[in-house]
């Protein structure tokens, strides 16, 4: 990297483009007004526009990932010492550099593009959001480099001739940075199209400029600037949003992400993604790698993996965010994969729940390979896109802006109980919600013994309690034919006592059993060795083998059978009664629930003044509870408040001497 901030010019001139949301392609140079002298061209310079954001140290991996190490995750690598998952890293490192670079380049790119908007002779109304994206696409670059770097270089007017000279530029105070990211976007607002013109959330819509505003005011309401003035702007642009008619929560938290996983738009809920495509074969350079390096940890790239989709699972969830949940959110268990895959299996792949005891082996499971149906799986690539925002992130900003102008009110609370009601299963018009639901099960020690490793995720059957709804699947050990842990699939709701859980499949009369089949009676657990079709004599033999002629089918008897004990617990939905300083804090669990591994948390926990005393109190937590992941306790261990901002690149130091570096870099 050199002359980083003017020179990278050259590196933009040759623009490519894999954005689904247009099937033209950037030609190779950037070089005089032809270039935009159609509105044709001027789409195609819009895409090259928008393609940093899909680069690796963007969206395509970086912020997705690794950026994500906050009290909501740890870097899953026992031998990880330095670098960002960690925090041990210094101005030096590549991904800082590139994150630096990559911003850059998308703001030479809005530039030329705003210098030569008016080149073309076209409809000025199809003009119009062309130069709103574009002023939206400048601001939010210099918006991640501001809040993540501090006071930066600001440059509004296009390169025509890079120099030596050109390259010595101070950094500007960020809150001139801010002051031009809001002059952007504020314009950018009135010329944008509304999501519902578009049809899809690949391209910046009027009410995503308003969301990104909301977003923008919080971070400058909190540290380090502090302008409490924001809050009122904060909650102004959420409001509009809210009142646009053109949002609303999906009824499914799950199915929103798996709609998101198969280019399946719900412009409703998801306001704005970066799209990603295919599995790059087609050579046309998807760099997406969402439910890769993050994701349900699959390491195997043949058979049963590329079913699956190979992930690295770097990403492992903190006991401080499950404990968060309350029984019966049904976002925890999509967030938070309560499983890891067995991959001895060919023909399918099966998974391995863990206990109740087990909430460090967890992956950030809400980008999961499995969730997209596409042959030929990418080891390295996905085609997952990336929510940047969504409806729930803008409510959750209004409850917040409006809480703290105006205290707990009516209008904070139906933003955000909107949110927690999709997240049990409720409209989000409904009130006064509860739910008493099947939270845990737990196998008893004694018995179960006899399982065929050969069969997994055996049935769990629940009954009485008083309530419905509620399913389970047991996972059974492939080294000691146990059953080791039981998922609660389904909560259920309405239980008002423990109800009664059966394990395997009992024996029953007429049925045609194949062999291997394995089923109950009493207790005893039996294995077909002889498939037939069972009479109306049940097997009750302690040891082994029943008579064809007795019982159809031949019942080995090989063990006892599993039991299992369930507890029910009762959670109160719609939040009230709150202060203002306990719903400020019901807001940061809510946005740490909802919005977990979305490149939010780090900021969040910044703007809020506690980045640093959170993340080395998660530390201790995880190097005191995590067990066998302890290790994981060092990124929050090493954060100093240096960490607060990343230091300037390498290069920009070494080629711009003007450039100040941050303090304790």
């Amino acid at each position: 990297m050199k002359k980083l901030l003017f020179s990278i010019i050259l590196l933009s001139l040759g623009l490519s483009s894999c954005k689904k949301f247009l099937d033209t392609v950037p030609t190779d140079q950037l070089l005089t007004k032809d270039y935009y002298d159609s509105e044709s061209k001027l789409m195609g310079a819009l895409a090259g526009l928008y393609f940093p954001l899909e680069e690796g140290v963007m969206y395509g991996d970086f912020l997705n990932s690794t950026y994500n190490i906050s009290d909501e995750a740890f870097y899953q690598r026992n031998t990880q010492t330095t670098g960002l998952g960690v925090y041990n890293f210094d101005y030096a490192d590549t991904q800082i550099g590139n994150l630096w670079k990559q911003c850059y380049i998308g703001i030479e790119r809005a530039n030329q593009l705003i210098a030569n908007i008016d080149v073309a002779v076209m409809d000025e109304e199809r003009r119009k959001p062309i130069l709103g994206e574009a002023l939206f696409l400048r601001g939010y670059y210099y918006f991640i480099l501001v809040s993540n770097f501090g006071d930066v270089p600001l440059k509004t007017e296009a390169t025509k001739s890079p120099s030596a000279e050109d390259v010595q530029v101070v950094r500007t105070p960020m809150r001139e940075v801010y002051a031009q990211i809001l002059k952007d976007m504020e314009t950018a607002e009135g010329l944008t199209s509304k999501i519902s013109d578009l049809g899809f959330s690949g391209r910046v819509s009027k009410t995503a400029v308003q969301g990104i505003l909301a977003r923008v005011c919080l971070t400058m309401a909190g540290e380090p600037l502090k302008e409490v003035a924001r809050y009122n702007d904060a909650r102004k642009w959420a409001l509009e949003v809210m009142k646009s008619g053109e949002h609303r929560l999906n009824p499914s938290y799950r199915q929103l992400f798996i709609n998101m996983h198969n280019d399946l738009y719900d412009i409703k809920d998801s306001m704005w993604e970066i799209e990603f495509k295919g599995n790059g074969a087609d050579g046309r350079g998807s760099n997406g790698r969402l439910g890769n390096t993050g994701g349900i940890q699959m390491q195997k790239a043949t058979d049963v993996g590329l079913k699956i989709g190979y992930s690295y699972g770097f990403l492992h969830v903190t006991e401080r965010l499950f404990n968060l949940f309350q029984p019966g959110d049904l976002r925890r268990d999509w967030n938070l994969a309560p499983f890891g895959y067995i991959t001895s299996y060919t023909d399918r792949y099966y998974y391995n729940y863990y206990t109740p005891a087990q909430i460090y082996n967890r992956d950030a499971g809400k980008f999961r390979r499995e969730a997209y149906v596409l042959d030929n799986k990418n080891q390295n690539t996905t085609p997952i896109n990336y929510p940047v925002l969504r409806y729930s992130d803008v409510l959750l900003m209004f409850a917040e802006a409006e809480n703290y102008l105006n205290g707990p009110t009516d209008l904070a609370y139906d933003a955000i109980n909107q949110v927690r009601r999709r997240a049990y299963g409720f409209a989000t018009n409904a009130s006064g919600m509860s739910v008493s639901v099947v939270n845990n099960i737990n196998v008893d020690p004694s018995g179960n013994t006899g399982y065929l490793n050969t069969l997994n995720n055996i049935p769990v059957t629940i009954t009485g309690g008083g309530g419905t709804g509620a399913t389970a699947e047991a996972t059974v050990s492939v080294r000691d034919g146990k059953v080791t842990a039981i998922a609660v699939l389904n909560a259920g709701t309405g239980y008002t006592s423990v109800p009664a859980i059966t394990i395997g499949t009992a024996w029953e009369a007429g049925v045609e059993y194949q062999e291997n089949a394995q089923v109950f009676f009493g207790n005893n657990l039996y294995t077909v060795t002889t498939k037939g079709t069972s009479t109306n004599t049940a097997p009750t033999h302690s040891s082994g083998a029943s008579s064809a002629a007795s019982t159809g089918a031949v019942f080995t008897r090989v063990g006892a059978p599993a039991k299992a004990t369930a507890t029910i617990a009762h959670s109160v939905v719609d939040l009230s009664g709150l202060t203002k300083s306990t719903f400020q804090q019901a807001i940061e669990d809510e946005r740490s629930m909802e919005l977990c591994f979305e490149s939010l948390r780090r900021p969040d926990l910044i703007r809020w003044g506690k980045f640093v005393t959170t993340m080395n109190t998660v530390g201790v937590e995880i190097r005191e509870n995590g067990g066998g992941f302890s290790y994981g306790g060092l990124g929050g261990s090493n954060v100093q408040a240096k960490h607060v901002l990343l230091p300037i690149p390498a290069a920009e130091i070494t080629v711009n001497k003007k450039a100040v570096q941050n303090s304790g870099w």
